[in-house]
């Protein structure tokens, strides 16, 4: 049976009008004769036999159903204590992943690999920047004070490694790239009451099983609307989350040529 894909709307105006809510959020009038809404309406609800003039619909964009997160890919691997693990197990089982827990040492057989840390990411992380050429999606989330960073998932030759993240931000830090790095070791640190608690996991392992499941399914950037303007590609943005202001900041970040690290 057609359906509307996931976020357009067909609704009623004043007048017997139709409009339509798009994907993007823009509200569009249709201009169609009474009778061919109707069956517009019935093929929709019921399945009736559809009308020519559902194949615009189609055409538009405004047809299909939403993307199941394929066979091929289910099997990720989550690197990270059992705390931190397992509610990214239960949410990417829950959008149709088949998820387990690992160690580094046996990642073979896995569509992905996610690493997962409570502080600023380890840096033997880099280690494991080879998993695409070996055919296994790679992502990072780690915690720098209350701020979550969620690296972009690395699948293809020219996505981004943990290591270009690593060297963008420290050209980016200009004179402070010292004490960024040295802030990353954590030698002898004292912190506050910083850490992950179930609340911030909830919204931070929320965003990041949306970016995995992006992945697996080669779900295609959505046009840009009156709601979401801009929008990075999902491999090439990387994305830090406040966990007190709720604030989002999308970064664009790209590969570092191995020639030039």
């Amino acid at each position: 049976m057609s359906q509307l894909t996931p976020g357009a709307v067909l609704f009623g105006l004043p007048e017997d009008r139709t409009a339509l809510r798009s994907p993007e959020g823009e509200v569009l009038d249709i201009a169609l004769p009474p009778e061919v809404l109707t069956a517009v309406r019935a093929t929709l609800t019921t399945g009736a036999q559809a009308p020519p003039e559902l194949s615009a619909f189609a055409e538009a964009g405004f047809l299909g159903r939403r993307r199941a997160w394929p066979a091929a890919r289910a099997a990720v691997g989550v690197l990270a204590t059992a705390e931190l693990a397992q509610p990214y197990l239960d949410l990417l089982r829950a959008h149709g992943a088949d998820p387990r827990l690992v160690t580094a040492d046996a990642l073979d057989g896995l569509a992905a690999v996610c690493a997962l840390h409570d502080g600023p990411a380890p840096q033997w992380w880099t280690e494991l920047d080879e998993l695409p050429a070996r055919g296994i999606a790679w992502q990072r989330i780690s915690r720098e004070g209350r701020h979550a960073i969620l690296e972009p998932v690395a699948a293809g030759p020219a996505d981004v490694r943990h290591r270009d993240v690593r060297l963008r931000r420290l050209a980016a830090a200009g004179s402070g790239h010292q004490h960024l790095a040295a802030y990353w070791a954590q030698r002898e640190a004292i912190t506050g009451a910083e850490h992950f608690d179930a609340a911030d996991l909830t919204v931070v392992l929320s965003a990041a099983a949306l970016d995995l499941r992006s992945w697996a399914c080669d779900q295609p950037a959505r046009p840009a609307g009156s709601l979401v303007t801009t929008e990075l590609p999902a491999n090439r943005r990387l994305r830090v989350l406040d966990l007190d202001t709720a604030a989002i900041t999308d970064h664009p970040v790209l590969r570092v040529p191995d020639c030039a690290s």
